[in-house]
C-alpha cells in the first residue's frame, strides 16, 4: 500500500495550537489543511484503483476469451474448415507416413475399357497410296487399330401422345371410350423423368431451382418454372411417406447408430436439422429445438435400443436405454487445443493414449476384441492422464467467481471433467469393435445440409425444410444401397418408392 500523510503526520489538537505564537499556528493551520486535501486525493486516488483493477479484470478475461476464439480452427475445435480462412495454415490430425501422395503400389488401376459392340463405326480409309499415290477407293482395307469415344447424344425431348380411341357397341349402340393412365393427368405435362431429374437436381447436388430451369432451358430446350419444380419436390415429400415410416423401422432394427445435429436459418429464425443414419441409411428431420424435444420426435432415439455413436451434446445422455460411444474426433480436436494454446502437457498424453487405442483396435479388427492387457494397458494410461491433468489444474489459482451461477472452470478442467465422467463411452470402442472410433458417419451426413447452405441458402418456409429432409433422406439412402438415384427418383414420382424393406436380405449381407 502507498503510504499516506496521515501515516507520516499527525495533526496537533487544538489545545497545542493555541499554545504557539500567531505566526506559527498560521504555518501550521496551512499545514493541516494541505494535509486534509492531499488526504482525500489520495482516498480519491485509491478508490480509482479499485475501481479499474475491478473493470480490468473483466477486460482481462474477454481479451483472453477472444484470443481463444482466434486460436481456434478446423483441426483443434469443431468449427468447420470453411471458417479457416485461407491464410491460416492448419495442422492435420493425421500422422505422417511414408507414403507418396496418389495410388499405392498394388493399386488395381480402373481405366476404361472397348466395348465389343459399338454403336456407331466411323472408318478412316486412306484415299491414295502415301507412297506413289495410287487411288486406293477400289481397294478392300483391314481394320489395324481402333479407338473409341464415349460421347453424349445431343438431348432430346421424347413427346409421347395419348389418344384416348371412342367405340361403338354393335350390340346396345353405348360408346365407350378408352381410359388414360393415371399419372396422366392434363392435356400437357412433364413425365416422371423429368420431375424426378428437377429433384436430382435440387436435392442431390443443391442446385437453386432457378438455375434449375436454366439447365433444361440449356440442354433440354425446355422451359419449366420455378414454381412447377417447387410443385414436384411437394408431390415427391407426399409419395415418399411409405418410405420414411419404412426408413425408420430400419432404423430402429439396426446395431449402431449415428447421431448429429446441425443448425439451419428457416424463416428467418434459427432451426435444427437432426440426423440418425447407419452404414446402408439416413434419416434427416427439422424442429424448432436442438435437444430432446426434437429427438422426441423424430421417433429414433427413444425407441432404439441398439448402440448410439454420437458428440458430448448432454440431451443425447436423456436416453438411457441405449449404450453410448462418444466422438473421438472430438477428443483429438479439444486436446490440440488444450495442449498447443493452453500448455497443457496432459492433453497431449491422453490425446496419445486415445491414438495409441484406435491403432491397436486396427491391428486386432480380425480377431474380434483385444488383448486383456492391452485394453489393461490403455485404461491405466488414461487415468493417468487424468490424475495429472486434474492435479495441475488443481495447483491453478481460481477463475474469478461471477456474480451469478456456478463457480467457471478452465477449459482444459471442463474437458478432463468430460473424460473422467464419461471414460466408459470413450474408450467404449477398445471394448466393443462394433462401435466406431469416431462418429464421422453422422458428420459426413450432417455436412451435406451445410452445403445446401452454403449453395442454395436457408429455407424460407418451415414446410420447404420439411420437404429437403425426407427428400434427402430418400437420396441418401440410394447412394448407400447403392441404387441409381435417378432411377429411384422415378419410382418415387410414379408413387412406387423403393423401400428397405423390400431389400432385407442385401441389408443384412452388408451389416454382416
Amino acid at each position: 500500500m502507498i503510504p499516506n500523510a496521515a501515516q507520516s503526520f499527525q495533526l496537533l489538537p487544538n489545545e497545542v495550537l493555541d499554545t504557539f505564537p500567531e505566526p506559527i499556528r498560521t504555518y501550521v493551520c496551512s499545514l493541516h489543511t494541505i494535509i486534509r486535501q492531499q488526504q482525500e486525493q489520495i482516498q480519491r486516488q485509491h478508490e480509482q484503483i479499485h475501481r479499474q483493477q475491478e473493470e480490468i479484470q473483466p477486460l482481462k478475461t474477454r481479451v483472453a476469451d477472444l484470443e481463444a476464439r482466434l486460436a481456434k480452427n478446423s483441426s483443434n475445435s469443431s468449427k468447420p474448415p470453411s471458417s479457416d480462412g485461407l491464410k491460416k495454415k492448419i495442422k492435420s490430425l493425421r500422422n505422417k507416413t511414408d507414403k507418396k501422395p496418389g495410388a499405392q503400389e498394388g493399386h488395381t488401376g480402373r481405366g476404361r475399357s472397348q466395348v465389343e459392340n459399338p454403336d456407331v463405326i466411323i472408318n478412316h480409309v486412306p484415299a491414295s497410296c502415301e507412297e506413289c499415290g495410287f487411288k486406293l477407293d477400289q481397294i478392300e482395307g483391314i481394320c489395324v487399330e481402333k479407338r473409341q469415344v464415349f460421347e453424349i447424344p445431343p438431348p432430346k425431348v421424347e413427346v409421347i401422345e395419348h389418344r384416348a380411341e371412342e367405340k361403338q357397341c354393335p350390340c346396345c349402340g353405348k360408346c365407350t371410350r378408352g381410359i388414360f393412365p393415371e399419372n396422366v393427368r392434363g392435356p400437357v405435362q412433364f413425365g416422371e423423368r423429368v420431375q424426378a431429374l428437377t429433384a436430382y437436381f435440387s436435392h442431390q447436388h443443391f442446385i437453386p431451382v432457378d438455375r434449375v430451369c436454366e439447365i433444361f432451358a440449356d440442354v433440354f430446350a425446355i422451359s419449366i418454372s420455378p414454381g412447377t419444380c417447387s410443385n414436384y419436390a411437394e408431390k415427391l415429400f407426399v409419395q415418399l411417406e411409405i418410405f420414411e415410416r419404412d426408413l425408420k423401422a430400419h432404423l430402429l432394427a439396426a446395431t449402431v447408430l449415428h447421431f448429429d445435429e446441425t443448425g439451419m436459418r428457416c424463416e428467418k429464425k434459427l432451426r435444427w436439422i437432426h440426423v440418425a443414419s447407419s452404414q446402408t441409411a439416413t434419416l434427416y428431420t427439422i424442429h424448432a429445438k436442438r435437444g430432446q424435444e426434437a429427438m422426441d420426435e423424430a421417433g429414433i432415439l427413444p425407441n432404439f435400443k441398439g448402440k448410439s455413436v454420437h458428440d458430448h451434446w448432454l440431451p443425447y445422455f436423456s436416453y438411457q436405454q441405449v449404450v453410448h460411444g462418444l466422438c473421438n474426433a472430438h477428443h483429438l480436436r479439444e486436446l490440440t487445443y488444450i495442449h498447443e494454446e493452453k500448455d497443457e502437457e496432459w492433453a497431449k498424453q491422453m490425446k496419445d493414449v486415445l491414438i495409441f487405442a484406435n491403432e491397436e483396435v486396427k491391428k486386432y479388427v480380425q480377431q474380434g476384441t483385444l488383448p486383456p492387457e492391452i485394453i489393461l494397458q490403455i485404461e491405466s494410461r488414461y487415468d493417468k492422464s487424468i490424475d495429472e491433468g486434474l492435479a495441475y489444474h488443481k495447483s491453478l489459482p481460481p477463475l474469478p467467481k461471477s456474480k451469478r451461477g456456478k463457480q467457471k472452470q478452465r477449459e482444459g478442467k471442463n474437458l478432463l471433467d468430460r473424460l473422467q465422467e464419461k471414460k466408459e463411452c470413450v474408450l467404449r470402442f477398445i471394448r466393443d469393435f462394433s462401435v466406431p472410433f469416431t462418429n464421422n458417419q453422422g458428420e459426413q451426413d450432417i455436412r451435406m445440409v451445410k452445403l445446401r447452405q452454403k449453395i442454395s441458402g436457408s429455407f424460407r418456409t418451415f414446410s420447404g425444410g420439411q420437404i429437403f429432409c425426407r427428400i434427402r433422406s430418400y437420396i441418401s439412402t440410394a447412394r448407400k444401397q447403392g441404387w441409381n438415384i435417378w432411377g429411384a427418383l422415378c419410382d418415387a414420382m410414379k408413387g412406387a418408392p423403393r423401400l428397405l424393406s423390400r431389400n432385407k436380405q442385401k441389408e443384412l449381407f452388408i451389416a454382416a
